[in-house]
């Protein structure tokens, strides 16, 4: 994250609980009671996640396996990238040795205009392990809509546990 995101998140989440007037005894005691509504509101998500399903939006067992493994909220994440799909084309593919590469143009509108915005993926063919330009997976943890277009394309079942993080 960004040092503005980060920045950013914390103030939302420190809100609620204290403001410009709190003395530093008063910010001690605040901030113990944000860590316990934290850990509560993540007890009561992963409760939600092991009693409830969500449904996948499409046929991919792709899609199932990280139902299978995520939270909602990460489960959202990975259905948000996998509706992105729609709108990713593929431009071009290079092949040297085990390893493909692809062009992936995906098509944005920012202000009202067409904003078109390229990207790398790399496909090792052997081991099926894929790499994107944007950094999404190293930086949220989830695979980018770049990725999953060439994993279908290459008509990849299931990822490698390296991509679902615990």
């Amino acid at each position: 994250m960004s040092t503005t995101q980060r920045s950013e998140g914390m103030n939302a989440f420190f809100d609620e609980f204290i403001n410009s007037t709190t003395t530093l005894q008063q910010f001690v005691v605040q901030y113990d009671n944000a860590l316990h509504s934290k850990v509560e509101k993540e007890c009561e998500a992963n409760f939600a996640s092991a009693n409830t399903t969500l449904p996948c939006g499409s046929q991919s067992f792709i899609e199932r396996q990280f139902q299978d493994e995520y939270t909602h909220a990460k489960f959202g994440e990975v259905q948000n990238e996998l509706t992105c799909k729609i709108n990713c084309n593929i431009k071009s593919v290079e092949v040297h040795g085990g390893k493909a590469k692809y062009i992936v143009k995906e098509a944005l509108i920012w202000k009202d205009q067409s904003a078109d915005k390229y990207n790398e993926v790399i496909f090792d063919l052997v081991t099926k392990d894929i790499e994107c330009t944007c950094w999404l997976f190293e930086f949220r943890g989830v695979l980018c809509c770049h990725s999953l277009m060439v994993l279908a394309l290459e008509d990849v079942k299931f990822v490698s546990q390296k991509y679902i993080l615990s």
